[in-house]
């Protein structure tokens, strides 16, 4: 069977205007090595493009074609096996964003996120069982180069480039032959004038495979974020759900090309979130076992 690699997933962070400032969204489940390699490069590049905000009450407020907020992302992850059961992982994309509202543009660029982690097999399936999973435990740890909605220096808030916040990631994932199901609570420590909180992220990803090279995935994924404290201020949890289908070529046993489409307007209670869609190519090299 032909694998697909999530790395394009994990590119997806909230970097709308109205966006709440630190976000659940993209997922460390995605920087998982499960087929037979011992390591893997990916590159990618993400075209995301926000066209409106829930409110807190849940209700839309979708932008008219004078605004616009646009986020272009090169990103690089290398994950490598350290032994039977142990890995880990980096990653570190360069963002470009451009805004515009009332009547003025507005461009930055600049580092997003480096994330730094590892993934331990606690559950193998060596000896195959119709119904047992092989099951991973993770963490992982973001460091923020771009600002937040709350200390942002431009007047669009174009050097928002990511998360803007330290945050410290525990996914659990779990693999049955074409699935894969993930949970990933998320620390965010006081910072920058916010109060600790905490995120959340659950998804579930089924692959159809056509051939040996040609796969199709589909993930759903729900993000939420805990209420928090700015200053004296109480902000609302927000909350969205998220679908991508990721078409994969594998057209060597060592290289693959990856597209992934992602929307987080078509299902889902969303409230205090942006509401955008994305799309992303990436090619894959690892090295067999």
């Amino acid at each position: 069977m032909a694998k697909i690699y999530y790395a394009l997933i994990s590119v997806f962070f909230c970097t709308s205007l109205h966006a709440a400032s630190c976000c659940g969204g993209g997922t460390s489940a995605s920087s998982l090595i499960i087929g037979d390699h011992i390591e893997e490069w990916t590159f990618s590049t993400l075209l995301r493009s926000d066209i409106g905000q829930t409110n807190n009450n849940g209700q839309a407020l979708m932008d008219d074609h004078e605004n616009k907020d646009q986020t272009f992302t090169s990103s690089v992850e290398y994950k490598k096996l350290f032994g039977s059961r142990f890995q880990a992982n980096v990653s570190l994309n360069y963002t470009q964003k451009d805004s515009k509202r009332l009547g003025k543009n507005e461009t930055s660029a600049g580092l997003g996120d480096l994330g730094i982690g590892s993934f331990y097999e606690a559950l193998t399936n060596y000896s195959y069982d119709a119904w047992l999973p092989r099951l991973f435990v993770g963490a992982k740890f973001i460091i923020p180069f771009g600002e937040n909605n709350f200390n942002s220096k431009k007047e669009l808030r174009t050097d928002i480039r990511g998360t803007g916040f330290y945050k410290l990631d525990i996914p659990f994932v779990a693999v049955k032959d074409a699935w894969k199901f993930s949970v990933t609570p998320q620390y965010l420590p006081e910072q920058k004038n916010l109060s600790s909180t905490y995120a959340f992220t659950s998804a579930g990803t089924y692959t159809y495979s056509f051939n040996d090279q040609i796969d199709l995935g589909a993930t759903l994924q729900w993000n939420y974020l805990a209420e928090k404290k700015y200053q004296s201020q109480t902000l609302v949890p927000g909350q969205y759900w998220d679908i991508t289908l990721s078409p994969s070529w594998m057209f060597n046993p060592t290289t693959s090309l990856n597209l992934s489409y992602s929307d987080s307007t078509i299902i889902g209670k969303s409230r205090n979130s942006a509401l955008y869609r994305s799309v992303a190519l990436g090619m894959t090299w690892s090295e067999l076992l």
